[in-house]
């Protein structure tokens, strides 16, 4: 079996049994098609990106498991099926990944960019036609 993460949001409107009940159910699936649940968080309220129907803000959940595909198929359909969901995203972690999960700063993960093609040191400079003097 592999391991996988899968994060995923719930509406900011439910109350806190709620979300309890939707991670349970979450559980349940994974450890229904032989999963195995490794870590659960609750990331709590966070701000969206961009909205995502009509929702500005969810509820962060993310777990860590080992299963098969079957288990990924499953779980993607029940979140699908899931009207409190409003996004997610299972993936297979790198070989290099140090295995515990960890909240991400507001500013970490995203790279400083002064202007579009001048973000990487190896990329050149766009010749603009003038001579230099």
């Amino acid at each position: 079996m592999l391991t996988y993460e899968s994060i995923f949001i719930i509406r900011p409107n439910l109350t806190d049994e709620e979300v309890a009940k939707v991670v349970e159910k979450m559980k349940g699936v994974v450890e229904k098609n032989g999963g195995s649940i490794l870590q659960a968080e609750n990331w709590g309220k966070r701000k969206l990106a961009y909205e995502v129907e009509k929702e500005k803000k969810g509820t962060y959940i993310v777990f860590r498991f080992k299963g098969d595909g079957k288990v990924i198929n499953d779980l993607e359909h029940t979140y699908r099926m899931e009207d409190s969901i409003i996004k997610f995203l299972t993936v297979k972690p790198s070989k290099g990944d140090p295995g515990t999960l960890t909240l991400p700063a507001a500013d970490e993960g995203r790279p400083f960019r002064s202007r579009p093609g001048y973000d990487r040191e190896d990329r050149g400079r766009h010749d603009s036609g003038r001579k230099a003097n």
